[in-house]
């Protein structure tokens, strides 16, 4: 019988990682079953690739999250050399043979547990670096009286914390090539919006079954930079909903400036989608189908219905119109905020350069982000307001606000953006 580490017995080969590989281990002592890592040879003796294997085990085992596989001990081996143990996760890969592509169902829903995880490490200042299929699977729960799929982020090799230089971890451009972001395949440092790009290049190959640029490392890396991805709908040779094809371009586009600000941006803009998509699903039950609502009509009432606060502006911060939701956050619940003045609501007080960034929206055609605190009180957790402002080319609607509502801890940093 192999031991690591004098308490972990090897059962038997699981797979290979990009520094190692995967075994089934059993704790001695407790009997328990876990995976794993152990540093592959050819890397035992280099310090660098040691420093990275080490490196990932101390980030992973900082993370809790039930997207995420924890790592629960790692140390070194007299004999293996560096090692990592983590929970052991009975599941299959993200893609199988003839899975692609995904129903819109299932591929939204994982694609919101995957930014739930992001969202998860990037507020801990932790960077993935190498966000794609293969570093997913997916394992059954039991949730209450159905069972689900849980999506769980796997390998954490090219993590690191936001601001590392790239030359301190891997002396050059590293992921894979295919999910690189142009400004990553141009050489420069991995970020919270080069996750985001190969969020949205995963979107695409789970609602197109393909990857968006094909070819030698070289071509891809070049295509990343200077081609625009085709549009999914062209792609596939079929419909794909507007709304879903506009979410995976933005995830994807060129500037970092234009992609969705955080991973909760992105994973809030789903939210919406999935709203409004099963709207539409009730309707088309209720009426047999013949689709008598137009799809102006639904996306209007998941606007109206939807549990996330949003409003449409002008750029002089007129509210066109509002949900119920963003009403009760400003404070005038169950009251109409139509033609109302943003800066008449509660909201200007938290965000005083408001009206400034609804005009910067709205002349530089990009989307942004702005992060606000809201204190409560010496014994209530603070809440933090994730402001995300869309342009919309509609005169009066110029703008579209969708915030995000969530309490912290008074003891993080503050990150106002």
């Amino acid at each position: 019988m192999q031991t690591v580490g004098g308490r972990y017995a090897l059962d038997g080969r699981l797979g290979e990682g990009g520094m190692g590989q995967v075994y089934r281990a059993r704790h001695i002592q407790l009997g328990k079953a876990f995976a794993l890592k152990l540093i592959a040879p050819a890397f035992a003796e280099d310090s660098d690739a040691r420093a990275r294997f080490n490196q990932e085990a101390k980030l992973a085992s900082e993370i809790s999250h039930p997207n995420i596989v924890s790592v629960v001990d790692f140390g070194e081996d007299a004999t293996f050399g560096a090692y990592m143990v983590m929970e052991l996760v009975e599941g299959e890969p993200l893609v199988a043979e003839g899975s692609l592509p995904m129903s819109v169902k299932r591929a939204l829903d994982i694609l919101a547990q995957v930014a739930d995880a992001l969202e998860h490490i990037h507020k801990r200042g932790i960077i993935h670096g190498d966000v794609k299929a293969d570093n997913i699977m997916l394992s059954g729960e039991n949730d209450g009286a159905r069972r689900r799929r849980v999506a769980r982020l796997l390998d954490f090799g090219l993590a690191r914390r936001g601001g590392a230089h790239e030359e301190e971890l891997s002396g050059g451009v590293s992921g894979s090539p295919h999910y690189l972001a142009p400004e990553r395949a141009s050489g420069g440092p991995p970020s919270v919006s080069t996750d985001i790009y190969a969020l949205g290049v995963l979107a695409y190959l789970l609602f197109t079954g393909t990857l968006p640029f094909e070819g030698s490392v070289v071509e891809v890396l070049m295509a990343h930079i200077h081609e625009p991805p085709e549009q999914p709908s062209k792609r596939l040779g079929e419909g794909i909903d507007e709304a879903i094809e506009a979410l995976i371009l933005r995830a994807m586009a060129k500037d970092p400036s234009q992609r969705h600000g955080s991973a909760a941006s992105f994973r809030y803009e789903l939210n919406a989608v999935m709203e409004m998509l099963e709207m539409s699903r009730r309707r088309a039950r209720g009426t047999g189908g013949r689709g008598e609502d137009t799809r102006e009509s639904l996306v209007q009432q998941a606007f109206d219905r939807s549990r996330l606060p949003q409003a449409l502006l002008s750029i002089s911060g007129v509210i066109a119109t509002a949900n119920k939701s963003f009403a009760k956050l400003v404070g005038q619940d169950g009251q109409s905020l139509d033609n109302a003045q943003i800066s008449e609501t509660a909201l200007m007080q938290f965000v005083p350069g408001l009206m400034r960034a609804i005009k910067t929206v709205h002349l530089d055609h990009k989307a942004i982000e702005r992060r606000a605190r809201v204190f409560r009180g010496a014994d209530i957790p603070p809440l933090e307001l994730i402001i995300s402002l869309a342009p919309l080319p509609m005169p009066g609607c110029e703008v579209h606000m969708i915030i995000r509502v969530e309490e912290v801890d008074a003891r993080m940093p503050r990150d106002d953006r």
